[in-house]
């Protein structure tokens, strides 16, 4: 119980946490961080100690105010297959940049992109027709920001993990979430990232340790 609440503090705090979601699954640790907090700088460490795609997490009913659907509907509709290896629907809604964005690629785009999506999840919350404006009026699609929705209850990733652990946090479903890959051409392997967390002093905790919180 120490460690899980070492990462909601830790998330609270605007800091890293490590979430491994576990060997029956995609056996991946990712990196997640609350997204009002992400600066080009922030961008850069994730991609340098990460390397996996880096994707901005709320829930799928912030995701539909939004006006955004599942990929996995859009793409079955056209007779696509669309799950994953490990029995999964992808969590993907779509992929966007900011208006003022130069090209969305760079660390300074992608942090400006994730912040001002976070203040939409916020406003949303508050009032999801002028989200849902303001969601049109300042971003274009497609961009390069994947925007995950969450099937909290009814799916098990890193998406849905890390938006209970916001919760937890008490903190909006706006997160940032990445794969760590590191050296390897595969996942980075769960001892190894353990020594990693240990060296970083982050916070490394499982699915097991979240569903507790539920």
């Amino acid at each position: 119980m120490q460690n899980i609440e070492r990462a909601i503090s830790a998330l609270k705090a605007g800091k890293p946490v490590m979430i491994y979601d576990g060997d029956d699954r995609e056996a991946e640790v990712d990196f997640v961080i609350r997204a009002d907090v992400v600066n080009p700088a922030t961008v850069r460490w994730l991609r340098e100690n990460a390397g996996g795609l880096l994707c901005f997490a709320t829930t799928r009913e912030i995701g539909k105010i939004l006006g955004l659907e599942f990929l996995s509907e859009y793409y079955k509709r056209r007779g696509f297959h669309s799950t994953a290896p490990y029995g999964d629907e992808p969590a993907f809604m779509g992929y966007v940049n900011h208006i003022k964005t130069k090209t969305g690629i760079r660390d300074s785009d992608k942090a400006l992109t994730i912040r001002e999506l976070a203040k939409v999840v916020e406003l949303a919350l508050k009032d999801p027709e002028e989200a849902r404006e303001a969601f049109r009026r300042q971003f274009y699609l497609p961009g390069h920001v994947p925007v995950l929705g969450g099937r909290i209850g009814e799916r098990w990733g890193h998406t849905e993990l890390s938006l209970i652990l916001a919760k937890a946090a008490g903190l909006p479903p706006a997160v940032v979430i990445i794969e760590i890959l590191g050296r390897h051409t595969e996942a980075m392997p769960v001892d190894e990232a353990r020594e990693l967390a240990k060296s970083l002093d982050i916070p490394l905790i499982t699915t097991e340790d979240i569903k507790a919180l539920i």
